[in-house]
């Protein structure tokens, strides 16, 4: 499901409403980001289980390379880490909105560490296995350890337009024709919550014209069936 076919779904319903006054395509997607990261948040607390829809692969990215000259986290002067500021992630328990941070080729795999103990580990040039290392979260920032020139990640981006994709080895900015990082049920309660939230628009006057409408709809379509299969 794109995100074009989203904003379709609600500037179409929207008119059905008799409501012909322009729509900022930004603020929608603004909107559909927000509710998006909502109900992830809210997903994930009731199952502990992260949908693959819900991830993007950031495409390689260079570390910045920092000591203790560089960056005041850095705390010992023998200490080599790689920097990298991500988009803003969705917050969800123990920092998961961040999946996995890798290395070049996805050869190293990162794991999670408290800083402080990420630190300590590269003072005392702890061994590890040549394919692990590790990463701590501050802020936006992400360090890691051992440094190396590139890095990957998979996330759960706030706004999905700020993450850039690879497609026929070239990368490029998301556009509103590119499949929506969420789950289709995700998706539908989105637009429900933008038509009766923010637009305004009561709840039986979206279900109406959701019945009424399901030859002019792409995604709330569906929305009816499940309504029928339910008994609804």
């Amino acid at each position: 499901m794109t995100i074009e076919e989203a904003i379709y779904d609600i500037i179409e319903i929207k008119d059905a409403f008799g409501d012909d006054s322009d729509l900022d395509e930004m603020f929608l997607l603004q909107k559909l980001n927000s509710y998006r990261a909502l109900l992830i948040n809210a997903q994930y607390q009731l199952t502990a289980h992260i949908d693959y829809t819900w991830l993007q692969r950031h495409p390689q990215f260079i570390w910045e390379k920092v000591t203790a000259a560089d960056d005041p986290h850095v705390t010992n002067s023998s200490i080599t880490l790689g920097k990298y500021k991500l988009p803003k992630i969705v917050s969800l328990p123990e920092d998961l909105g961040l999946y996995q941070v890798m290395g070049s080729g996805a050869i190293r795999l990162y794991s999670k560490d408290d800083l402080a103990v990420m630190l300590m580990r590269a003072e005392i040039q702890e061994e590890r296995h040549p394919r692990h290392g590790y990463y701590s979260k501050v802020g936006d920032v992400i360090y890691s350890f051992p440094y190396e020139m590139y890095g990957q990640a998979i996330l759960i981006a706030e706004n999905p337009m700020d993450v850039p994709m690879i497609e026929n080895n070239v990368q490029r900015s998301l556009t509103f024709a590119d499949e929506y990082p969420a789950d289709p049920a995700i998706i539908q309660q989105c637009i429900l919550q933008i038509l009766t939230k923010d637009l305004k628009i009561s709840d039986e006057a979206v279900s109406d014209i959701i019945n009424d409408s399901q030859e002019q709809l792409k995604i709330m379509k569906d929305v009816a069936k499940q309504n029928a299969g339910s008994g609804g």
